[in-house]
């Protein structure tokens, strides 16, 4: 239904520049261009599905009309897409795509998080810190929308992030980087709050670091955390990490 491409970082030829992290922002050739809601739409459901099926496009982005009323809006759409930014759409009769000519910040944030998901363990520790400081900055995909193709692209793209961040964060422990370790971690709870393997590699990272009582407070914010949102409380696991410095603060 759908196939994903793979996209080459972004040229300084390219003419078009997409933003999505953070909300939704075009610029041709520097400047910024003003789109209607339906081809903000059309563009970021490009950038984040890559080559599309006409038919299956217009059923996600007007869920709400038949085949041939969303078959009609998306034609409409498209020409106006292309009266603003000619060029940035690639269309055949069956299906649909954005240029090559279109750079992505969503690019970024992907190439950094496959990166660190990946890379050689013998890699320099400061690049690796490097790389998560910078994959740590990317902000929200397209907040404020809460299409349910959007939610699902955003929870991806989380996801990719925060194991990045998670794996970042034990190389650098691994490597007695301990105060870059930390922001690392740190950086990860910020992106996903509720993530329990994030908080455990802060806990970690305090405890290497001989900080026993700052690891328990965090442990008690993220305890407090789950139990004011979710009613839910920390694993075993988590438990575990801080249940020996509890024990000798009770003794």
């Amino acid at each position: 239904m759908t196939r994903r491409r793979s996209r080459t970082p972004a040229q300084p030829d390219q003419p078009f520049r997409l933003t999505l992290l953070g909300g939704w922002e075009l610029h041709a050739n520097g400047e910024s261009v003003a789109m209607s809601s339906n081809g903000q739409r059309l563009l970021a459901f490009l950038a984040l599905r890559g080559r599309t099926q006409r038919d299956y496009v217009a059923g996600v982005l007007w869920p709400e009309s038949d085949d041939q009323s969303a078959l009609a809006n998306l034609r409409t759409t498209l020409w106006r897409v292309r009266q603003r930014i000619q060029g940035a759409v690639i269309s055949t009769p069956h299906e649909i795509e954005l240029a090559p000519l279109v750079s992505l910040d969503i690019d970024g944030l992907v190439a950094a998080g496959r990166y660190l998901v990946h890379q050689d363990s013998t890699d320099s520790p400061n690049d690796c810190a490097e790389i998560g400081r910078d994959l740590a900055r990317h902000e929200p995909l397209l907040p404020g929308w809460y299409d349910d193709w959007v939610l699902t692209e955003r929870e991806r793209l989380q996801q990719l992030q925060v194991h990045a961040l998670e794996v970042a964060a034990e190389r650098l422990v691994q490597s007695r980087h301990l105060a870059s370790a930390l922001e690392i971690a740190q950086a990860a709870t910020q992106v996903e709050p509720f993530r329990e393997t994030a908080h455990c590699a802060v806990v970690k990272v305090l405890l290497q670091q001989a900080n026993p009582a700052q690891a328990v407070r965090h442990y008690q914010r993220y305890e407090r955390l789950l139990d004011r949102e979710l009613g839910i409380e920390p694993s075993n696991h988590l438990r575990d990490l801080v249940r020996p410095v509890l024990a000798r603060a009770r003794s």
